[in-house]
């Protein structure tokens, strides 16, 4: 043997050669019994070969014998037996059984390229074939794992199969032919043709031919397969040529809107048909009445529709509404379910929880770089925050901030100095959507260099502000000259103007400034506040600086909550009448009176910063 004729084998190989010599000796052996009148049988054959094995990336083994002369570790033991007629019994196959052991190449037109892929997955006779497909899920394995394709494992198998739908699309109730084959030439009692989970009724029957006519519930795309003697064929994919317009939802731009508060309801259109549809109308109602006819474009298959008539902007004022859609109000697309054409949607208003407050400070404007230091109940907590906030017994307290380092020292140009690292919270917002930065803070703290302010006497503590990514460093000149600073407000960069900024307001603060004079302020609900959406979405600040006036206005019920200068007479006054809450506050501008009605919750007079529970604050009904 020369060693190009040692090529790899597999064991199966081994078995298959060994098997047959066997068998032919076997039939020698019977024709030299029967000519000598004596029994002769192989009982048992035993092999040791040396060969060299390698394992191939898909797991299967193959072998070499070895070449002469040359030397291995490996080596194959095999050892073939007689088995006794009664252990065969309980592996004998039946006489009707069809199954044989014919090699892979009889199978009608099978090519040496899928004889090789059935190898590959053990499968070397047309019995190893019948007994690895015997059902619907097997089949399909082998399909997968071989690569040939399902139909052809039916023909070999003599299953039925489908090999194609003509045509594989159409309208559903008209006829479609499947091609294949061994259906039988007569239709069998149970057999049923379903086509996307509906049963099809049966025209024509064939050997290799059906016609049928698609269900009318054939919508969109699907499966087809035909079910014969309880067992289902491969499946194919039939699509409808269908117009299916359908409005699926009516979608608004806030769950929780306010009176007065616009609101922006879009519906979601689509076609999820197969066809295009012409040119319809659409129309809107709300609470019933019914809003103008509008045009619509024709809608591609599969495409959600963004013309403008499916959205329009709504002034609701408080209480339930229902805002409908309707496509197609002329009824331009016959055929249609009329009912997936429209969408309703219940729209609940809330009515504006508002506060009116009366303050005896007079503001000349608002920008927290200017006024510096106020005490916990000035406006300009509700608009501004800091990076720090007045916590219980005069600590301070993260606001703005998420953290800051303790002091450090470190050595500048031959002095003593500290370091303080201040990180922001993430996701902070203006009152104008721009995100708040740590370039924001630099320059907030910077400004004050350069203006005449009630900060400029600490800031003459503060040696350098650097940024370091997204957190500022302050190089201070004394462990706590920073303290001071952390509850001044922060600015945005992109916008302050100082000469004009304390007019026109954007701070971090719970409200914004909706409008804005020497004696009247109306804040509003900054839903974007960090800590969460305010409760109360309108503040009316009234500026009267006569206590008198203040307090009458508080008598009359014209105010529901007041901050004045403290009083003796207006406290007894006003606790005779037995319908506020009062407090006595200290602050650094003096006695303080706060009066506010019993039904205005979360709202603690006597805390250090007590705006810094604003977006808590209620109006108890």
């Amino acid at each position: 043997m020369s060693s190009d004729d040692n090529v790899e084998w597999q064991l199966a190989d081994l078995v298959d050669a060994i098997s047959a010599e066997v068998d032919r000796a076997e039939d020698t052996l019977a024709l030299k019994s029967y000519a000598r009148k004596v029994s002769f049988a192989i009982k048992k054959i035993a092999f040791d070969v040396e060969v060299t094995m390698r394992r191939a990336p898909d797991g299967r083994l193959f072998f070499r014998s070895l070449d002469p002369g040359g030397t291995s570790d490996t080596l194959l033991k095999l050892d073939f037996a007689q088995v006794l007629e009664s252990q065969l019994v309980g592996m004998r196959k039946p006489l009707d059984d069809t199954t044989t052991s014919a090699p892979l190449s009889t199978l009608p037109g099978i090519t040496p390229e899928e004889i090789k892929a059935l190898n590959a997955i053990a499968i070397y006779s047309v019995d190893d074939l019948l007994r690895y497909t015997r059902t619907s899920a097997m089949l399909a394995e082998v399909s997968r794992k071989s690569g040939i394709a399902e139909t052809r494992l039916r023909f070999w198998r003599g299953l039925p199969f489908i090999s194609v739908l003509k045509p594989a699309r159409g309208a559903p109730g008209s006829s479609v032919v499947l091609e294949g084959g061994n259906f039988g030439a007569v239709r069998p009692v149970d057999a049923q043709v379903m086509f996307h989970g509906h049963k099809a009724k049966v025209l024509e029957w064939s050997g290799s031919r059906l016609t049928v006519e698609a269900p009318a519930e054939a919508l969109g795309s699907g499966l087809v397969f035909l079910v014969m003697n309880a067992q289902p064929t491969n499946v194919v994919t039939w699509e409808s040529t269908t117009l299916d317009v359908r409005v699926e939802e009516v979608l608004a731009s806030t769950e929780a809107p306010m009176d007065g508060e616009p609101v922006q309801v879009e519906a979601v259109l689509v076609n999820r048909g197969s066809i295009a549809s012409g040119a319809f109308s659409v129309q809107w109602f709300v609470d019933g009445v019914a809003g103008p006819v509008l045009p619509h474009g024709p809608l591609a298959p599969g495409e959600r529709s963004t013309e403008s008539g499916l959205r329009r902007e709504l002034m609701l004022p408080a209480g339930r509404h229902t805002v409908r859609f309707v496509a197609d109000v002329a009824e331009e697309m016959p055929g249609l379910d009329r009912a997936m054409l429209s969408f309703s949607r219940t729209v609940e208003v809330k009515p504006v929880q508002s506060l009116r407050v009366g303050d005896y400070r007079l503001l000349d404007g608002l920008d927290p770089l200017r006024m510096g230091p106020v005490d916990g109940s000035s406006v300009l907590g509700l608009v501004f925050r800091g990076l720090a906030r007045p916590g219980p017994e005069g600590t301070l307290v993260p606001d703005l901030a998420e953290s800051w380092t303790p002091p450090t020292p470190v050595e500048v140009d031959g002095f003593e100095l500290y370091s303080i690292t201040v990180t922001l919270r993430p996701g902070l917002r203006f009152h104008d959507g721009s995100p708040v930065s740590a370039e924001d803070v630099r320059f907030s703290f910077l400004q004050l260099w350069s203006m005449d302010t009630p900060w400029s006497d600490d800031m003459n503590h503060i040696h350098d502000i650097v940024l370091e990514g997204s957190q500022v460093k302050f190089i201070v000149w004394a462990p706590d000259a920073l303290d001071s600073l952390l509850t001044m407000g922060v600015v945005p960069r992109a916008s302050y103007d100082p000469s004009s900024f304390g007019w026109s307001p954007v701070g971090t603060g719970p409200f914004r400034v909706e409008s804005f004079s020497a004696d009247e302020m109306v804040l509003r609900a900054f839903r974007g506040y960090f800590r969460g959406a305010p409760r109360l979405e309108r503040l009316t600040m009234q500026v009267v600086p006569d206590s008198d006036w203040l307090g009458e206005g508080v008598e009359k019920n014209e105010l529901q909550l007041a901050v004045m200068p403290y009083s003796d007479v207006w406290f007894e006054r006003l606790r005779s009448l037995g319908r506020w809450t009062l407090a006595r506050v200290s602050s650094p501008f003096g006695e303080q009176l706060h009066v506010q009605v019993p039904g205005l919750l979360e709202r603690d007079a006597t805390s250090p910063d007590i705006n810094a529970s604003a977006y808590l604050w209620y109006v108890k009904p």
